[in-house]
């Protein structure tokens, strides 16, 4: 340790700083207006492997206020570390299903569900910035069920998952909208949760 430090001896405890590193970070906003409406700045480090850290409690500090604490757990990161510094509220999101699109037909001994969300995310920022916005197809374990993707707005799309991601730039004061449209093919005597 190179600084010098009187610790009282009180019995109480007492931090103190051992070193302090200074990398250079990836930014961007990660939302899941599905879940949360608001956006989280997210920061990806690289080249930590060659400070030597060991897992435990980390202080999260962004622009010298504390936003919280995360535990380091060096066995499982891989070459890039993510670190999340909280909530936004100058990123305005909203999910809005589209009720005159979503619709419900039966054909047969089967049922067909539509349904049609909007989502809208502005920057109300001064600068513009990096944002991933994240949704979910549903998924199905069974072959009764039939999910199909209708409008996804460009979203690149894990089939395994279901998972949509739109990774885009936007401008200060900018506003973007995309669609999310899905119908779910199932037999009329079954109830699907979860649409």
């Amino acid at each position: 340790i190179d600084l010098d430090y009187t610790i009282p001896a009180d019995g109480k405890t007492h931090l103190v700083a051992i070193q302090d590193y200074t990398l250079p970070a990836n930014y961007y906003y990660y939302a899941v207006p599905k879940i949360d409406l608001d956006a989280f700045l997210v920061a990806e480090v690289t080249d930590w492997e060659k400070l030597n850290l060991l897992p435990g409690n980390a202080n999260i500090f962004f622009g010298g206020t504390y936003v919280g604490q995360s535990y380091l757990n060096i066995n499982s990161t891989t070459d890039t570390m993510t670190f999340s510094l909280g909530r936004d509220k100058g990123i305005s999101i909203t999910r809005t299903k589209l009720k005159d699109y979503c619709k419900v037909k039966t054909i047969g001994d089967n049922k067909e569900e539509s349904f049609t969300y909007e989502i809208a995310v502005k920057n109300n920022k001064v600068m513009p910035i990096d944002i991933r916005v994240m949704d979910q197809l549903p998924i199905t374990q069974s072959n009764d069920i039939k999910v199909t993707a209708d409008e996804t707005s460009g979203a690149e799309t894990n089939a395994e998952t279901g998972q949509l991601t739109w990774k885009f730039n936007l401008a200060s004061g900018a506003n973007k909208k995309f669609r999310l449209s899905y119908t779910v093919k199932f037999p009329k005597n079954q109830v699907v949760q979860g649409l």
